[in-house]
């Protein structure tokens, strides 16, 4: 094996040995050692951007330890640690002057996670970090310390073990097929990996998690948590499940799906990270359409969208989080409806000129996720639409949908930005204004010359010099403004009752359609077995300790059959 010089175990050990400290350090010496990790990663990122993750590296082997830890690099991992690494660095520093100690590790302990995730050479491996991952930002929810954040923590904690759950019996099943559990197209359990993706990229009907969790977290985590989970849902499809041939149509249909769906609900929302959650399914849905069809352009489309995903997104969380922090509300319908009292000495001002910068970060991070010419988001949006020319439904349920995001965002900048007021303003510290401000940058820089990191994409030397080459063309460009020209037509005209807000039935929720019905099914079940078990257990009273003995040892026998047939070899 070839030994890694240093990006594997630093970027993943490190963080996760030294964040600790960070509980008991005072405000200064907390601020210096987040400052030095932030530096590390810089350099590990460059490093990795460099392309010095290639070779492999195993922690212990299977003689030495029960379990062994195995990394390596291959073209999603380099691409993909890239743009976690980054995004890590950014979050973090938006909360590096407000937010907990506690919060402050489990993000590094979460961003180890997600790294271990994509460097994992074999399957327990990436199910360890997954299940870290899992657990790390369901504790950053429960630590806003809310009645909302307990109550939607253990919504999330419960999705993500269960997709975690059909991820280890799909694992199962590949290995007693196969012998091995080095990380490859799975041979059995094809629906449990997919179900376990399907859980953690938020496909419909699973997407109602991420409505749960990211609003109820505190606004410096929710930029960080809006970046990891569905993101690494999509690089396992991608990893795992992107060239499994008969189900590619099937999952980009569902990428249109989240699309569409993403969309319409976000439209919906009265609160700024609602609004923004409910978008993140449908910006997964682009993804999810790409890396589905699995040809090398749709594929670099979608892993690219991706990564661009991470910057503007995390760029308009920033932003919520600071009217929030700012102001105390994040209600779109409050802060727009903010009439003035004549009681009030103090007048309501608007927030676009209180806050600048923010909202200059606001509408740099529209207009990226727009995909509008010279933002990063034109330049993914533009390689996804050549890559599913001809592809029918999936082709114009995308094209409806890069519409319907032009309509969110008029929404989310107008309301939240242009036309809020608010009497009281706490202004943003400095860390937070410098993550909106290099973030924004980046949105920009990358739309401008994105063949800064196309060389990494994975499929980059099969087209590399067509991905970009009519990137600005008279053709494209007028198709983008096309598209965005009607969201906004479009949103003039539905201000009014976007405005108001619109009524929607209970009834169509997913909740009431799908998760409540689940719901009483599963107490039925619960009910049912539990009776069943209480006549189990009123009948071993009448068992002679003999027959107990005999029994237990029975059991045992065929648990080591069991055990030896299904994992021979160890």
């Amino acid at each position: 094996m070839v030994k890694i010089e240093g990006f594997l175990v630093l970027s993943i050990l490190v963080p996760v040995l030294v964040s600790p400290a960070l509980l008991f350090l005072p405000d200064r010496g907390r601020h210096a050692l987040m400052l030095l990790l932030f530096l590390l990663l810089a350099y590990l990122s460059f490093y990795n951007f460099q392309g010095g993750v290639t070779g492999s590296f195993s922690v212990f082997s299977p003689e030495d330890a029960l379990i062994a830890l195995s990394f390596k690099g291959h073209a999603y991992s380099q691409f993909m640690a890239l743009g976690f690494t980054v995004l890590g660095i950014l979050a973090l520093l938006f909360g590096l002057q407000n937010a907990k100690p506690g919060e402050q590790m489990l993000s590094f302990w979460a961003l180890a996670g997600v790294i271990g995730v994509v460097l994992s050479n074999e399957f327990v491996t990436m199910f360890l970090f997954w299940e870290l991952l899992t657990i790390t930002t369901a504790g950053l929810i429960f630590l806003n310390n809310t009645r909302q954040s307990y109550l939607m923590g253990y919504r999330f904690l419960l999705f993500h073990l269960i997709g975690g759950l059909m991820f280890f019996v799909g694992i199962i099943q590949h290995y007693a097929a196969t012998g091995s559990t080095e990380l490859a197209v799975p041979e059995a359990g094809l629906a449990f990996f997919l179900l376990s993706f399907a859980f953690k990229a938020a496909f419909l009907p699973f997407h109602i998690w991420v409505a749960w969790g990211y609003p109820s977290a505190s606004p410096f985590t929710s930029v960080l948590l809006a970046g990891l989970t569905t993101k690494v849902g999509v690089y396992a499809l991608a990893r795992v499940l992107g060239p499994y041939e008969g189900i590619e149509h099937a999952i980009a249909f569902m990428g249109a799906s989240m699309c569409i769906v993403g969309i319409c609900c976000a439209l919906m929302q009265k609160n700024m990270r609602s609004l923004l959650s409910y978008h993140i399914v449908s910006q997964v849905g682009y993804m999810v359409a790409g890396v589905g069809l699995g040809a090398s352009l749709a594929v670099d489309g979608g892993m690219l969208h991706l990564a661009n995903n991470l910057l503007y997104k995390s760029l308009l969380f920033m932003t919520a989080g600071v009217v929030l922090y700012a102001t105390g509300s994040e209600n779109l319908h409050d802060l727009s409806h903010h009439h003035q009292e004549k009681s009030k000495k103090k007048p309501a001002r608007p927030v676009w000129k209180v806050l600048p910068l923010t909202t200059a970060g606001a509408v740099i991070g529209a207009l990226a996720i727009a995909g509008v010419p010279l933002f990063n988001g034109y330049v993914s949006k533009h390689m996804l639409k050549y890559a599913t020319e001809g592809m029918g439904a999936v082709e114009w349920m995308l094209l409806i949908g890069s519409i319907g995001t032009t309509v969110s965002f008029c929404k989310f900048v107008y309301f939240g930005f242009i036309k809020a007021r608010s009497r009281e303003f706490k202004l943003p510290t400095v860390s937070m204004q410098a993550s909106i401000v290099v973030t924004s940058v980046l949105c920009i820089v990358l739309g401008v010359w994105p063949e800064i990191i196309g060389g990494v994409l994975p499929y980059a030397a099969d087209h590399g010099h067509v991905a970009f080459s009519n990137l600005y063309d008279f053709d494209g460009i007028l198709a983008a403004l096309k598209l965005v020209g009607g969201g906004i037509v479009l949103f003039a005209i539905l201000a009014g009752p976007l405005h108001r807000g619109l009524p929607v039935p209970a009834w169509v929720s997913i909740e009431y359609l799908v998760f409540l019905p689940a719901g009483s099914i599963g107490k039925k079940v619960i009910s049912s077995t539990g009776d069943f078990l209480e006549n189990v257990g009123q009948s071993i009273k009448n068992i002679n300790l003999d027959q107990l003995l005999i029994g237990t040892v029975l059991i045992f026998v065929l648990m080591i059959i069991f055990y030896f047939g299904v994992f021979r070899g160890i």
